[in-house]
């Protein structure tokens, strides 16, 4: 942005001042705005920060300029977009919205929106050890006896790929892959490949898990297989670039995660899992699923966890694979949500029964730590929802990539939709897509 353009804003910006009838003061430290919970209705999340304007400029912006014109008139400049694409002010709580209007109003803004919250998918759930994961399985193979009909089959995938040369970006609370300061890798993912990390809460390269979320994630698709310890991942030998967009509560604002998303397309990921959500559009989001969409990623986004119509996002957004979840028997769980959109399904799990009669609900096991505890002290848990069901479908284009490394993310995108075992009405269905997610099938399409 050129100093007159600059100049002209800041006047710009002093007469809406008092337009919206008060003088502006100098932005507080941002509040408390995220609520622990679970995104089942167990506790209601926040869709939104109070604070946070996020804005395009027309023109190039040099920071500096700007976070000093702004400060005078009660806007403070605390994020800016990975590839220049976004400005995210901070400003009085009460003034967000009058703020937002008046700036959609003026030339050489593209646009200006509030800045929604993301968070975690995941349903609530104790802490369980069992070596069972049905949700693995072949279909037709046996648990204590009954017939688990609807696991991914990753079993009969492994005999041709595991994942070796895709790069997964997990793109969450963090993962457990380091020693570093007060964190510590999770045990059954040592020896796992980890490639360019990054935080975008904080901005430094250390994306370690503060919540158990990621870690839990992660495992789902890469945790070590036939190491002797614990539990598999899909594609065990995959590469996963740890992306933190989520704190320690589980929820952060989109333009974190518009960030961190820019950030695994720009560094190599073929694939990005994305167990998280919100219940409000955003521009911001979008062009940032769009950008790494044209830089042949791709996107898998969980569709919620709210048991009704309607698809969260991103997992809203075309450019996504958006799923949904499944339980032992292949039906959807109460909590699962539905709608146009979605694309395909994945087990979730549902720790309110027990199909498989192995003594324990029927979650998805990996090994993190509990939300309770230090991010040092791991176990291994049944978690359930469609954050978990996501890192399945992630998991299994990581294996179609391994095994046919010149696919497009189209072709990637094709080849597991094309492959699903059906359920629900014949063909596509608005409850479960294309049907449940099958590994073996997809590495030959």
């Amino acid at each position: 942005m050129s100093l007159r353009k600059l100049s002209a804003w800041i006047t710009l910006l002093s007469a809406a001042s008092t337009l919206l009838g008060q003088e502006l003061m100098p932005a507080r430290p941002a509040p408390g705005l995220m609520v622990k919970g679970f995104a089942n209705g167990a506790a209601q999340k926040p869709m939104m920060t109070k604070d946070r304007i996020v804005v395009r400029f027309a023109d190039a912006v040099d920071g500096d300029a700007l976070r000093a014109a702004a400060k005078g008139l009660g806007l403070e400049l605390v994020d800016r977009g990975l590839n220049g694409s976004f400005e995210v002010f901070r400003c009085d709580p009460a003034l967000t919205d009058a703020w937002v209007q008046w700036l959609n109003a003026q030339d050489g803004v593209d646009y200006a929106e509030r800045d929604p919250l993301g968070h975690t998918q995941v349903a609530p759930t104790d802490p369980l050890w069992a070596p069972y994961q049905w949700n693995f399985y072949n279909q037709g193979a046996l648990s204590n006896g009954r017939a688990s009909n609807f696991g991914i089959r990753a079993e009969g995938a492994w005999a041709t790929a595991t994942g070796t040369g895709a790069v997964v970006a997990v793109v969450d609370t963090g993962v457990a892959y380091e020693t570093f300061g007060a964190f510590a890798p999770a045990p059954d993912l040592v020896g796992a490949t980890f490639v360019f990390p990054y935080d975008a809460v904080t901005g430094d390269g250390h994306p370690n898990d503060e919540n158990g979320h990621g870690t839990h994630v992660a495992g789902t698709i890469a945790q070590r297989t036939n190491n002797g310890v614990g539990v598999a991942g899909v594609a065990y030998n995959c590469s996963i670039m740890p992306v933190r967009v989520l704190d320690a509560a589980g929820s952060g604002s989109f333009t974190w995660i518009a960030n961190g998303i820019t950030w695994a397309a720009n560094n190599g990921a073929h694939v990005i899992n994305m167990s998280l959500g919100g219940t409000t559009g955003s521009t911001t989001l979008q062009n940032a699923v769009v950008y790494a969409d044209g830089r042949n990623v791709v996107i898998c986004a969980a569709t919620g966890n709210t048991g009704r119509q309607g698809l969260g996002f991103p997992a809203a957004y075309t450019q996504c694979i958006a799923v949904g979840t499944t339980r032992f028997d292949g039906t959807k769980p109460r909590y699962g949500t539905f709608g146009t959109g979605i694309d395909v399904c994945a087990p979730g799990g549902d720790t309110s029964v027990d199909q498989n009669a192995d003594g324990y609900g029927d979650g998805i096991l990996q090994n993190t730590f509990g939300s309770s505890a230090t991010p040092t002290t791991f176990g291994y848990f049944f978690f359930q929802g469609t954050s978990m069901a996501t890192p399945h479908v992630a998991g299994v284009a990581a294996l179609v990539k391994s095994a046919k490394p010149l696919y497009t993310k189209a072709q990637i995108r094709s080849a597991i939709e094309g492959s699903c075992t059906d359920r629900g009405a014949a063909g596509y269905d608005t409850t479960y897509g294309f049907g449940i997610v099958n590994a073996s099938l997809a590495i030959t399409r």
